[in-house]
């Protein structure tokens, strides 16, 4: 009993979570699309209606916004963060000056939650109180940075918190992966290391 304890404790330890995850990510995502086959509208109904509510979704204008903003996220914040997390772990890996100091400003971000960010960015790119109000104060008056309030470049503003958030997480991958071979200290090696890493991933 005692073997057996000790050869599965991992499993019993991580499967409450596991169990949690099941049920409340992919649980209710599978809920949700049997939902998107019914009439529910504020409220979930569960006669099954078939797939009028997605002809309605696909007729409306928003739709084509959203997939539209989706795109714009999904390519600049995956691009960027590759760049910028490839960027970093090479100057890293040169064992450049202050490395403590730019890993931890990359770093810190990972241990912060997507509200806190969220609210930090929002005060940030609020005209009236975040860069736009800073700079004016300091007497240019003519400034202006109101993406946040701008239905064109709103979609931005989202980038630049999530890529914030994410690209220490990309170059600390990329330091990984390059850390077997850490002799390697040419940028010509590391980008051969990083190439070969990403080509695994896709």
């Amino acid at each position: 009993m005692f073997y057996w304890l000790q050869k599965n404790l991992p499993r019993i330890v991580i499967s409450p979570s596991f169990a949690v995850i099941l049920w409340f990510v992919y649980g209710f995502i599978l809920w949700t699309f049997y939902v998107s086959f019914t009439k529910s509208k504020m409220l979930p109904r569960y006669d099954f209606w078939g797939i009028d509510q997605h002809f309605r979704l696909w007729s409306n204008p928003r739709w084509f916004t959203a997939v539209e903003n989706l795109l714009i996220f999904t390519i600049l914040f995956v691009v960027i963060c590759i760049l910028i997390g490839i960027l970093l772990s090479i100057l890293l890996d040169q064992k450049i000056r202050a490395e403590g100091f730019l890993r931890t400003i990359y770093l810190y971000p990972m241990a912060l939650s997507f509200i806190v960010t969220g609210t930090a960015w929002k005060w940030m790119l609020n005209p009236t109180m975040g860069i736009e109000k800073l700079v004016t104060d300091w007497g240019f008056t003519d400034f202006t940075f109101d993406w946040l309030v701008s239905r064109e470049m709103s979609i931005y503003t989202i980038v630049i918190a999530a890529v914030w958030q994410s690209s220490g997480f990309v170059m600390a991958l990329f330091l990984y992966n390059n850390h077997p071979t850490h002799d390697a200290t040419s940028f010509h090696e590391f980008h051969c290391n990083s190439a070969s890493y990403i080509d695994k991933e896709l």
